[in-house]
Formats: structure tokens, C-alpha cells, sequence
């Protein structure tokens, strides 16, 4: 595997690919670039696979949206944990998945901002989705709180302020930063901007690739 290991100076909104991202720290397992018809993807084995990266990229943002574009791929483990902004333990973002029996999952982003009391949890294990396309998933988080979507439909949301505490660590990809619960999947993109979007300025990608 050839990945790009820097980019240009971070400007907002910040896109990270497979051929643009911050500076690798570590390559763990051997995460494969696969071709979609919009370009090239992240592919994660579900057992060893993940990338860690030199980047906290909403450090000091009162208020952010964060969207993956990503494919969950079935006969998946139950508990997924593929991204990990921030802190090791203390003050961090995270997206996850609840891959369940009949190759369904629901989203689970977790928003953690010092303290356990601070802290919350945006699941909802009714709202599950069919394993093996690409979807768009997407956390907003500010003042007025914090909502999490899947292709534009609301799932969770919470009135709990967001609190810019988030500064420290790095971001891993395809696994927690202390190497649980590993993604079995692809990751086409991310996207972080430093305020609330709209849904109807939320990435079309998912749809696009789910057309070809």
C-alpha cells in the first residue's frame, strides 16, 4: 500500500482521502486502496487494519460538523469503533457501528468532553441500516448541542452544549486508539467544517458512489 503521509497547510473545510490526509504516525495491519468510481477509498480488514494520524483537527472549533463517507461491510463484528479524535481516554470524539446478526447496524457517536457527566452517548438501536453500501455520516456539535445524521436523517441528538476541550491526542482510523473493537470496511472521505451545516450542505457522495 502507497499513501500519501502529509498534506498542505490544514484550511476549512478540511478534507481528508486516501491520497490527502495529515502525516501517518503509524500504519497498522495492511489497510488496502481500493478504486470507486470517485476515487480511491480506505479498505479496513476488521482485525488488524488501521491508520494513526497526525491531526486533532476540530482543536479549538466552538462548533463543527464531521462527515464520513463510509461503506460497513457484513459478517462484520458486532462493535466497531473507526474513528477516534482526540484523547486517548479523556477528551475525544468518536464514531462507531452496532453491526447486528442479519448484517444491519445503527450509529453510534460518541461525544466525550472531560468527564463522565460531560459526556454523551448518540445510539439508537432501532434505526438500523442494511450493511454493504456507502453512507454518509455526519455529527454536528455546538452551543445549541449536538445531533447525529446518516445520510441526511436525523438519528440522536441532545440540548448538551458542545465545550471546545478536544485539543490534545491524534485521530485513528479503522480502530480505537487503544486497539479495540477494529472496522470492517471502507472509508471514502472525510469532511470537517467549523461550523453547523445544513443537511442540504452535506456531502452527496455517498449517493453518487451507491449510483455507479
Amino acid at each position: 500500500m502507497t499513501l500519501c503521509g502529509s498534506m498542505a497547510a490544514q484550511s476549512f473545510p478540511l478534507i481528508w482521502s486516501a491520497d490527502s490526509h495529515p502525516a501517518i504516525l503509524e500504519v497498522l495491519g495492511s489497510p488496502s486502496l481500493i478504486q470507486t468510481p470517485l476515487g480511491p477509498a480506505l479498505e479496513f480488514d476488521g482485525t488488524d487494519d488501521a491508520l494513526m494520524l497526525d491531526s486533532v483537527p476540530v482543536a479549538g472549533m466552538e462548533e463543527f460538523t464531521i462527515e464520513m463517507i463510509f461503506n460497513p461491510y457484513p459478517d462484520a463484528p458486532f462493535e466497531q469503533r473507526f474513528m477516534h479524535m482526540g484523547a486517548y481516554s479523556g477528551a475525544r470524539i468518536m464514531f462507531e457501528s452496532r453491526v447486528k446478526e442479519d448484517n444491519t447496524w445503527y450509529f453510534d457517536a460518541f461525544v466525550h468532553m472531560g468527564s463522565k457527566e460531560k459526556s454523551f452517548v448518540l445510539i439508537d438501536p432501532n434505526l438500523t441500516h442494511p450493511c454493504g453500501r456507502w453512507y454518509n455520516l455526519t455529527l454536528t456539535c455546538g452551543k445549541e448541542g449536538m445531533k447525529s445524521y446518516v445520510d441526511g436523517a436525523l438519528q440522536v441528538s441532545t440540548d448538551m452544549p458542545y465545550e471546545s476541550v478536544i485539543g490534545e491526542g491524534k485521530t485513528s482510523l479503522g480502530v480505537r486508539q487503544n486497539l479495540v473493537c477494529w472496522f470492517k470496511g471502507s472509508i471514502f472521505k472525510l469532511r470537517i467544517t467549523p461550523r453547523i451545516l445544513k443537511v442540504e450542505e452535506f456531502l452527496g457522495d455517498a449517493e453518487a458512489l451507491n449510483a455507479r
